[in-house]
């Protein structure tokens, strides 16, 4: 199959889906399956979307450009893969803009019963296409291997890593957690590092700040670590603690989002009254937990073969009915339509561009 990824592949510390298109880029390139990042082929069998907005620096192109590829290859599947929403940022048009590019999917990918959920109550029509996939994170870069052991006496380290800089990533329980970390007992039982961006202006006075890593020396410095710590608001599913969790952290996890889905079985969780508590419980629970976390199952191979299972089935199905080819009118009006899509297109960006320039 030639099979499309609509992102960049950026390298080094990046956001979810960056990752997620990483590992299935390769999944699928080893399975002998040609995989481009372009509509630059006439013969795509397969897109995946992991974002409808060219616009983002993750996307390689957007819906517009689906649309017009499609309506040219009516042939061509759509697997729309959701991972965001408006929640987790606060802000109110990611959702709106994601269920009007779904309804050209072939088949709908969520990251969790948790944003599927949201979104059904959005409008999404949950008799369509659809199934949940687990994120998973590339097992030979996080994984329980060689990761720190503790002894009795020893301060419990605690590690939590975002790209993101957003409040809502969970550093007002970050910042309570650095203030703690000033008193009795917690600053004799407990030691806390971020790896990764944090809001201008917060400065933490008992917490190591990291820059962002990425891949195998990331998973190093989450090793060094005991205990994974989360506190994000409203996450679809969170690369962060997934990865946090294979390094064989048991996770400290605020009650929302997609958290309890992943992390329940794996550590403790807490909501905004009692993190205090939970802290302290996390203590004594930790020998356990660090046994049952080597049993999280949320790596990229096992990602990657759900999503290959599906896109085996739906390229039989299509071979089985395929659709009409458009007609040479039919052609000649979408060529139209895209060159002046494209037209406008560029004559935005220039304008934005200049602009800029002269702000």
């Amino acid at each position: 199959m030639i099979i499309s990824i609509n992102a960049r592949m950026i390298e080094g510390p990046w956001g979810g889906a960056n990752q997620a298109a990483k590992t299935l880029y390769g999944h699928f390139s080893q399975k002998g399956h040609t995989v481009i990042t372009s509509l630059k082929s006439k013969k795509i069998d397969l897109i995946l979307m992991i974002h409808p907005n060219r616009h983002l620096r993750v996307c390689s192109y957007g819906i517009e450009d689906i649309q017009s590829y499609i309506a040219l290859h009516p042939n061509t599947l759509l697997v729309h893969r959701v991972n965001t929403c408006d929640e987790p940022r606060g802000t109110n048009f990611e959702n709106k803009m994601l269920l009007d590019a779904n309804r050209l999917a072939d088949y709908t990918v969520f990251v969790s019963e948790y944003v599927k959920g949201l979104f059904a109550k959005k409008g999404f029509n949950a008799s369509r296409p659809n199934s949940v996939i687990l994120t998973g994170a590339d097992e030979k870069v996080f994984n329980p291997d060689n990761r720190a052991e503790w002894k009795q006496g020893e301060k419990l380290r605690i590690v939590t890593h975002h790209w993101s800089s957003n409040f809502m990533k969970g550093y007002d329980i970050y910042e309570r957690l650095d203030l703690l970390l000033s008193s009795e007992p917690y600053r004799s039982l407990f030691e806390f590092t971020i790896i990764g961006n944090v809001p201008t202006g917060m400065n933490f006075k008992n917490t190591r700040v990291v820059k962002p890593l990425a891949g195998l020396e990331l998973a190093h410095a989450i090793k060094h670590n005991h205990i994974y710590l989360s506190a994000a608001r409203n996450e679809p599913a969170g690369n962060h603690y997934i990865e946090g969790m294979r390094c064989g952290l048991p996770a400290l996890f605020l009650d929302s989002g997609s958290l309890p889905e992943y992390c329940a079985p794996y550590g403790i969780e807490f909501n905004l009254i009692n993190f205090e508590k939970k802290l302290l419980k996390m203590k004594e629970a930790y020998l356990l937990l660090r046994g049952k976390v080597l049993e999280c199952p949320y790596t990229g191979s096992r990602m990657s073969g759900q999503y290959e299972s599906i896109v085996k089935t739906l390229f039989e199905q299509r071979q089985q009915n395929p659709r009409a080819e458009p007609g040479v009118g039919v052609i000649i009006r979408q060529k139209l339509i895209t060159d002046t899509l494209t037209k406008l297109r560029r004559g935005k960006e220039l304008f934005t561009r200049a602009y800029e320039h002269l702000r």
